[in-house]
């Protein structure tokens, strides 16, 4: 195994040892986040509908489920009325997001071609309301903000670079509300990235953020005392 590889497989294991089930989290938000939302491991019917055919379509391909499931339970919990998704990563991703809050209208930023041709083929087995943009993501958010789109729920898909990542978030920044949530994925590819993450955190309008290791939650909601948690995932 790598050295790289060794070195994350060992920290992932500390923190199963430290972080887990809530231990020593007084805040009932995030008490309740991590035990009811992050760490549920109960069953949905929408998994096994999406599972299924992505073993007709796809079999080996792997989309990330554990992320994918996580995604379809934070949307369950806080039913934002508009999910901004940066990226499509062939609409795994945006299916579970999806069953996760029927209700809410995706926008999918993607600009390159076979990634949103793949992830429109596949929303048509499960079809929802679902907007593609075909942008560069940072023009893609400025743009919905422009047009009024609140940013309810926002999905960072791991970005090619740090200065992706970068352009995204300076560009949401001025626009997120008190009820809105932020997940960026791969905030630990890099540690350009990971700096980038931890700058977004400072932030005195960024009141509580989760590190789950290569994903980090943020919410911005002024009643909650500013705080990180370190959560096993």
């Amino acid at each position: 195994m790598p050295r790289p590889a060794v070195k994350q497989y060992c920290l992932r294991k500390i923190r199963k040892i430290r972080h887990r089930k809530g231990y020593g989290v007084h805040s009932p938000f995030a008490y309740s986040l991590i035990t009811k939302v992050i760490e549920e491991k109960s069953g949905y019917y929408a998994y096994q509908r999406i599972e299924d055919l992505h073993r007709t379509l796809h079999d080996k391909y792997d989309f990330g489920k554990n992320k994918c499931r996580l995604l379809f339970r934070l949307t369950n919990r806080f039913k934002p009325a508009y999910i901004i998704e940066c990226g499509s990563k062939g609409g795994y991703s945006t299916l579970y997001m999806q069953q996760g809050c029927p209700s809410a209208h995706i926008l999918c930023i993607e600009e390159r071609d076979i990634h949103r041709a793949a992830a429109e083929q596949l929303l048509m087995r499960m079809p929802g309301n679902t907007t593609f943009i075909n942008m560069p993501t940072a023009q893609g958010v400025k743009h919905l903000i422009d047009t009024g789109v609140s940013l309810d729920f926002v999905f960072i898909h791991t970005q090619p670079s740090a200065q992706q990542y970068l352009e995204i978030l300076y560009t949401l920044r001025p626009a997120l509300s008190a009820h809105s949530v932020v997940v960026v994925d791969g905030i630990r590819r890099r540690k350009e990235m990971l700096h980038i993450w931890q700058q977004f955190t400072r932030d005195e309008h960024i009141r509580v953020t989760f590190d789950l290791y290569n994903i980090g939650i943020a919410f911005c909601n002024p009643k909650l005392n500013k705080q990180n948690y370190i959560v096993a995932f």
